[in-house]
């Protein structure tokens, strides 16, 4: 699969970020310019060979929570971000984001009380995301 098949699967679609897979404390992260996120060890092997390098980086609206709503039994990165709009769609909310220069939207639960204009933290669940190398003219998931 690449970047652009995996924007068109899912409403909404994929948050896409370029960044680049670095070691720090013992750990491999996804450093992008708006956020650092942990790469859990059950997935650090698949993704040694790339430390140093260039990734597009990429996490599914269902995939960001609101912290106090996140499942027990995933692994998250908080990552900081303004929200800019919010949609109530019945059983969920999309919050529209904005972390320094990026934006992206999080599927939450409607208790949520992220609103807009709000600084807040959202849990992304690394168990679910998606590097894709970011060299050449198709970006392909890794």
């Amino acid at each position: 699969s690449n970047v652009f098949v995996a924007g068109f699967i899912g409403s909404p679609a994929m948050n896409f970020f370029d960044a680049k897979v670095e070691r720090s404390n013992g750990n491999l992260i996804i450093d992008s310019e708006a956020f650092n996120a942990v790469i859990p060890k059950t997935k650090a092997s698949k993704y040694e060979e790339y430390v140093g390098k260039r990734v597009i980086f990429g996490i599914r609206p269902e995939d960001i929570h609101d912290p106090s709503f996140t499942p027990a039994d995933i692994q998250t990165s908080l990552v900081e971000a303004r929200v800019d709009v919010t949609e109530l769609m019945g059983s969920e909310i999309y919050l529209h984001l904005k972390a320094k220069g990026d934006t992206f939207v999080g599927r939450v639960d409607p208790r949520t009380y992220m609103r807009a204009g709000n600084d807040v933290q959202v849990a992304f669940n690394m168990d679910n995301i998606h590097l894709f190398e970011s060299e050449g003219d198709q970006a392909t998931i890794m």
